[in-house]
């Protein structure tokens, strides 16, 4: 209840956990809202493709600043090939699931593909993407026998 005299204003609070006279407090205004940037998740991969082509063999392979990137973690510690080549076929990233079969050097942007390595079936999905000035060529293969 609100009761105008004069120049003064008189307001009747119930706060349970205080005792009356309680002084007036305006309503509290929201915060304003948090603006979060997206990041651009070409780049992420392309950083951690980039920390692992940069890592060490035996103990030294996962040095701190490496073993804090989960994404390159799950790119390296994943079973199927995965290799990342520019567009003319130069290998980037090969893990080490890619690294034992002879891979073609030749790369198309087919979509999907079946191919025979090592008398085993693979089945071959690729993406090409563009980073910067470049065209990459992601390639994950699965087995299929």
């Amino acid at each position: 209840m609100t009761r105008r005299t004069g120049r003064y204003r008189f307001v009747l609070v119930e706060e349970p956990e205080s005792y009356l006279p309680v002084r007036y407090r305006p309503p509290r205004r929201p915060p304003p809202p948090l603006v979060v940037r997206r990041a651009d998740p070409m780049e992420i991969l392309l950083e951690a493709f980039w920390r692992l082509s940069q890592r060490g063999e035996g103990v030294e392979a996962w040095a701190p600043a490496l073993g804090e990137d989960p994404l390159a973690f799950l790119l390296d510690a994943i079973g199927d090939p995965v290799t990342l080549r520019e567009r003319s076929g130069r290998l980037v990233y090969s893990n080490p699931a890619a690294r034992g079969l002879a891979l073609p050097d030749r790369v198309e942007p087919n979509q999907l593909e079946v191919l025979k390595l090592a008398q085993h079936r693979y089945e071959r999905r690729c993406m090409q993407f563009g980073a910067g000035r470049h065209t990459l060529v992601l390639e994950v293969l699965r087995r299929m026998d």
